[in-house]
């Protein structure tokens, strides 16, 4: 299953429907470590800004099960589009897949992760040997606040391929909620 049928998930839920899964997803209690959700950028969000805002705030994994449990709660279950029509473990890959849609999400969403990504660091380590050489970690390393490391880390961002920007995605999504 991929980014298609998510979008015509959602697609399928109608304008009442698709309002009600918005006013469901910011009455959700999140857990812990994660955020609400902006109900101003939930007011006019279509169905592709509101799989990017699930995995902005939430990750992968995480946005994934909000997303089933509102569907669940307005009584759209039905509609689910994962656990049981995805391999396990597919289910990141896939909705990372979704998000490239009109462009890579991160390059969509640079402005927003330059200054909301908080683990720059574990990023960073996790990015060194597979998208990083060990001289451009070094250069980003040295940056004085996270800020500045991830504006770093942007102006390599241009010149990657696909691949090493779905590993920056994965690695945003293992190491944080970004919120």
């Amino acid at each position: 299953m991929g980014c298609r049928e998510l979008l015509e998930t959602l697609e399928m839920l109608g304008e009442g429907e698709l309002q009600r899964f918005k006013d469901k997803l910011s009455e959700i209690q999140p857990k812990k470590r994660y955020q609400h959700l902006p109900s101003e950028s939930l007011r006019n969000a279509n169905p592709t800004a509101l799989t990017d805002l699930l995995l902005l705030f939430y990750g992968t994994d995480y946005g994934a099960e909000v997303a089933a449990e509102v569907l669940r709660a307005i009584d759209q279950g039905a509609l689910t589009f994962f656990p049981s029509l995805v391999p396990t473990g597919q289910l990141p890959f896939i909705l990372m897949k979704c998000l490239s849609a009109g462009g890579h999400f991160v390059d969509r969403h640079q402005e927003k992760l330059i200054q909301r990504v908080s683990e720059v660091d574990r990023v960073l380590k996790l990015l060194r040997g597979h998208t990083l050489t060990p001289e451009q970690y070094q250069s980003i390393s040295t940056g004085r606040s996270n800020v500045e490391k991830m504006q770093k880390l942007y102006e390599l961002v241009p010149s990657w391929q696909r691949d090493q920007k779905d590993w920056l995605y994965r690695v945003l999504g293992d190491t944080q909620p970004v919120g």
